[in-house]
């Protein structure tokens, strides 16, 4: 176990150690491991039935999460050993050609003990050379990723119940471990985060919070719930760092998703005039320029988040969501509502009724 942990990432002395301070990874040599710098990041999850799981964990964690949004390639039979039955090389470029994606997060092998078949015979599993056939279809698809500039987090294959089965899985685990390595990939290295103290198969494990709890499945190959949460958070853990270095590091500044606009009285006279339906069948208001705020004057619209969400799930329509969006009392929840815009207070610093000069008023 000691060599594994060396070869996976330096500087870890345990299990409880990793657990608490930095996932189970490999770094990749760069200063900022996501391309773009973004305000919210698409990360595709790309796997066989181990990834259907991940999948199911990750839309669990990010239910709270305004950094990243998560959606799924999945081909539960498939794998990299077989690719003439589904090459994922070949589905991931045909995949982003339609729709760019920022982050791939790969659980596959599971299905991979098996010999490969090319045009002059078979290579029988775990061969020397089974394992440069199976790295170089690593490779292939790894290099059809980095082509369209997307971020890879490898997630390992994990201990298996079945003894031959898990034998298999630990040289998957190995040429996956060394081809990561060598290209610069991040890779979580389940093994070092799931095995028993001896490296062998447990169904129960640390929940990532330091409670001992059940992992996986009777079956022993796939993950339950808590399981499935286990791997998301150790995975979200790494984005959420490479995140912080993106945004520290230099670059076109992101588009928040919450912004003040700040408009000056003549970007807004400048504005096109228009009419909005009073409550009640009222006839419309029109709104002209020359009523809009005077010089000086400056409206900041916020746009509250959680309420757009919440008209989403409401079933509300467009304007009702963006209604809903401004703050209530507020300038532009009357505008929404009633159409007109409110009078203003003569004891307030931006009412429309004090001098031109803003500066001349105590404040």
């Amino acid at each position: 176990m000691a060599v594994l942990v060396s070869i996976c990432l330096a500087g870890v002395a345990s299990h409880a150690q990793q657990a608490d301070e930095m996932p189970a990874l490999q770094n990749a040599p760069q200063s900022s491991y996501l391309p773009i710098r973004k305000q919210a990041y698409d990360i595709v999850i790309m796997g066989d039935v181990l990834g259907t799981g991940l999948w199911a964990g990750m839309n669990r964690f990010v239910e709270t999460e305004d950094r990243v949004t998560v959606t799924g390639r999945i081909q539960e039979n498939s794998g990299l050993a077989r690719p003439k039955i589904y090459n994922w090389a070949t589905a991931a470029d045909t995949l982003l050609e339609s729709r760019p994606f920022d982050i791939a997060a790969i659980m596959l092998g599971a299905n991979d003990a098996r010999d490969i078949n090319l045009p002059d015979g078979f290579l029988r599993f775990g061969s020397d050379g089974w394992r440069k056939a199976y790295g170089d279809q690593i490779k292939a698809l790894i290099s059809t990723l980095k082509k369209h500039r997307v971020a890879i987090y490898w997630i390992g294959v994990p201990p298996m119940g079945r003894k031959d089965y898990d034998d298999a899985m630990k040289v998957i685990a190995d040429v996956e471990r060394q081809v990561t390595a060598e290209v610069g990939v991040r890779y979580i290295d389940l093994r070092l985060l799931l095995a028993d103290s001896d490296d062998s198969y447990t169904e129960r494990g640390d929940d990532g919070t330091g409670s001992i709890v059940r992992l996986r499945s009777r079956d022993g190959v796939k993950f339950i719930a808590g399981g499935n949460d286990r791997i998301a958070v150790e995975l979200m853990k790494l984005v959420r760092a490479d995140i912080a270095v993106a945004d520290s590091a230099g670059g076109p500044a992101f588009v928040p998703l919450q912004e003040e606009v700040i408009l000056s009285a003549e970007e807004l006279a400048a504005m096109p005039t228009f009419a909005a339906q009073r409550p009640g069948g009222e006839p419309p208001v029109k709104i002209e320029p020359a009523e809009l705020p005077g010089l000086n004057y400056t409206e900041i619209a916020r746009v509250n988040e959680d309420a757009i969400k919440r008209a989403a799930r409401e079933g509300l329509t467009l304007f009702d969501k963006v209604r809903s969006s401004t703050i209530p009392e507020s300038a532009a929840r009357s505008l929404y509502t009633d159409g007109v815009w409110p009078e203003g207070s003569p004891e307030r610093y931006d009412s429309f009724n004090i001098a031109k000069d803003p500066a001349s008023s105590a404040h």
